[in-house]
């Protein structure tokens, strides 16, 4: 109910009667081809067009608001939460549209407001598509009852077929719609690949809460990922390394494409990882692990004063009064680490916990963000300047620690994406274990 309401509010702010702002240049008049570029602006932020009919200084200020809101301009995300250090370079978004207009390239500034990824147009999209369902009343809900799986049939089966023609997960036309063929399984289990949830073709609990949440709530999510979108760079690096803390997920970019994929442990509820840009500047081999203070004292030391041979067992020693733990198999950066220059301390390691990347939820870590595959990545960083490969290996058999400084910094962008568009640009919903979305939500509703 919290994001259905929020979503309420920002609709009303963006679409309804805007509060006045800079006034609109006297005796405004606006050619056709301006007021054609002003109404496609809305379109492309996933808002209906206003009227076509709506007086110019009136279409005039409600696109200035669109256009803050557009070019991160609306929110100062740190001022929200100190985790999220990313926002979107300062504009002066009335001083930009009348400069536009008199410069007569005021189509092709409303033409370029919005972010130009693909992922975001399909977030766009989904916001048009999702308000339409939302005005025809919704979903279908499904009914709560015995788990459905192929080979069912019934009102049950019809039910969950319809509910994946709303989304375009299953085509319309079955033969026998109340018969759970392979064709509905097929459907049902790319529906749950797309949103994270366990593939088995099976209409069961989980599966059926999250086709059950409201298409408001997904409105207010599609919003929520949509702002975060309108922090990032309007030019990222080709190449570049991404970690999606709400996906759980990595990958490294070379030319714009995907080179490397794989899986990440980020922060966990009580230590969210936060949404930050940095430099990779190094890579540590057999890294010591510098405890900080607060999981000493929470975690490690309570142990060794339940058990008094835990600290050497673990390869713990004291240096400079604090604790650290020595390279090894143990050790709980693992093999590798990965440096970078952030004020929240946190950075990327290898871990001997191996185990925790097969799980669906991998929130897990105090901040820091563990790498399914770290020789590998270090390997495709460290290979352009002779380190990679063999040498790597050769250096990680020593044992000894050793730190190469990379002679390219690898710019990173750590963000969290809980509404991602897949392959065909049809949208997946993830749970947001850290409430991020709720909190941006609420805070867009106050616009």
């Amino acid at each position: 109910m919290k994001l259905k309401f929020a979503l309420l509010v920002l609709v009303l702010a963006i679409v309804g009667t805007a509060p006045a702002g800079a006034a609109p240049p006297p005796g405004l008049s606006l050619s056709p081809s301006e007021r054609s570029a002003l109404l496609s602006a809305f379109a492309k932020a996933g808002l209906a067009q206003p009227d076509r009919a709506m007086p110019d200084g009136e279409l005039w200020t409600r696109v200035e608001r669109l256009a803050s809101l557009e070019l991160g301009q609306t929110l100062k995300p740190g001022d929200i939460d100190p985790f999220w250090a990313l926002a979107a370079a300062p504009r002066q978004v009335d001083r930009e549209m009348s400069e536009a207009r008199a410069a007569g390239r005021l189509e092709s500034w409303a033409g370029s407001l919005s972010p130009g990824d693909e992922a975001y147009a399909a977030l766009a999209r989904t916001r048009l598509h999702l308000s339409e369902v939302i005005g025809q009343g919704g979903w279908p809900r499904l009914s709560e009852g015995p788990v459905l799986r192929q080979g069912n049939i019934g009102p049950g089966v019809l039910a969950l077929r319809r509910r994946l023609e709303a989304e375009g997960d299953a085509a319309s036309g079955a033969p026998a719609p109340d018969r759970f063929d392979p064709d509905l399984r097929s459907a049902l289990s790319d529906y749950q690949l797309r949103n994270g949830l366990d593939v088995d073709g099976v209409l069961g609990p989980a599966t059926l809460r999250h086709l059950n949440t409201p298409a408001e709530f997904r409105l207010a999510q599609v919003d929520a990922n949509m702002e975060r979108r309108r922090w990032m760079p309007r030019s990222v690096p080709e190449d570049r390394l991404e970690i999606d803390t709400g996906a759980a997920t990595g990958a490294l970019y070379r030319g714009g494409r995907i080179v490397h994929a794989f899986r990440v442990i980020p922060g966990s509820v009580k230590d969210p990882t936060p949404i930050f840009a940095s430099r990779l500047n190094a890579i540590v081999l057999n890294p010591p692990w510098n405890v900080p203070d607060r999981i000493a004292r929470e975690e490690i030391l309570p142990k060794a004063a339940r058990d008094p041979g835990y600290l050497a067992r673990n390869d713990y020693v004291r240096i400079g009064g604090r604790l650290q733990q020595q390279p090894g198999p143990k050790a709980a950066l693992g093999l590798v680490k990965f440096d970078l220059v952030s004020p929240f301390g946190v950075y990327l390691h290898d871990t001997p916990g191996r185990e925790a990347f097969r799980r669906r939820e991998r929130h897990l870590s105090h901040g820091c963000m563990r790498v399914e595959s770290p020789q590998v990545l270090a390997d495709l960083l460290l290979a352009p300047q002779g380190r990679g490969g063999k040498r790597m290996q050769a250096d990680l058999a020593t044992g000894a620690t050793l730190r190469i400084a990379l002679t390219r910094q690898e710019p990173l962008y750590v963000v969290h994406w809980t509404a991602i568009p897949g392959p065909e640009g049809r949208i997946g919903y993830l749970d947001d274990v850290y409430g991020w979305d709720a909190r941006l939500a609420t805070a867009l509703s106050g616009l």
